[in-house]
């Protein structure tokens, strides 16, 4: 009889021990299975959030894009290099700005019985038009430096160029900053800030400002005419963009 008991004991144990083991073997197994769940949920929400990145368009229909000075349309045609540009859609239709330059040329001159190295140096800008996959060109505007003979200096004004919407036509405006000069000392270079809207060009033209130890010049400028005409808005947005890259400096 003592015999009989211990034998049921001993069944009954090893029934219990195949339980919990079967028990902790599925619970490892949905452990691990909610686990892969988890991981592929948290993957495709992942995916899910990647999206193109677009900017949005204003509501007044003026729609930046992305501008790629690599991925210019062959029937562009411009002067020199890229230095800059933007697109944008606006009532127009899709629009292409560049901003070019070209290198410094040396160009041998003889006066006075001896000969001379003169430096030059264009710079351009083309604001081009589509409406149907070809494009037109609507305004060009280019300045240069020849004839120097100490340091040259031609460069559009780096972070200058903006395209606005100030009086909310659906018509963009463009606005930059250029300088130059021809000088052997530290006098400020000529500044040169161009707004157009379509084919109207305004200009503020004056003074870089050199502000140095004991020693200030340059800043001031002066309105062009067609300002007079220009709709609200595009003298005072013109100053504050002069104010803000007026100030020369030199390495």
């Amino acid at each position: 009889m003592k015999n009989f008991i211990i034998i049921l004991l001993s069944a009954a144990v090893l029934f219990s021990c195949g339980i919990l083991t079967k028990k902790t073997s599925n619970d490892k197994s949905r452990a691990i299975e909610e686990k892969k769940t988890e991981k592929s949920n948290s993957t495709t929400s992942e995916n899910d959030e990647v999206v193109p990145e677009r900017k949005p368009s204003s509501n007044n229909g003026v729609e930046m894009l992305v501008f790629d000075k690599s991925n210019i349309p062959s029937s562009i045609q411009y002067t020199g290099y890229i230095v800059t540009g933007k697109r944008w859609n606006d009532k127009n239709g899709e629009n292409i700005l560049l901003l070019t330059r070209t290198n410094v040329k040396e160009k041998k001159s003889r006066k006075s019985g001896y000969e001379e190295i003169d430096l030059e140096c264009e710079l351009y800008g083309y604001h081009y038009v589509s409406t149907g996959g070809s494009y037109s060109l609507l305004w060009k505007t280019q300045d240069f430096v020849k004839e120097c003979w100490f340091d040259l200096t031609l460069d559009f004004i780096p972070g200058s160029l903006s395209i606005t919407d100030i009086n909310e036509n659906g018509i963009a405006e463009s606005t930059f900053l250029y300088k130059m000069s021809c000088r052997s000392d530290v006098s400020p270079s000529e500044l040169k800030l161009m707004m157009h809207e379509n084919d109207v060009k305004y200009a503020l033209r004056g003074e870089m400002l050199i502000k140095m130890e004991g020693y200030t010049a340059g800043g001031n400028y002066k309105v062009d005419k067609s300002f007079n005409s220009a709709p609200d808005g595009f003298l005072d947005y013109a100053k504050s963009q002069w104010k803000e890259y007026r100030l020369e400096t030199f390495n």
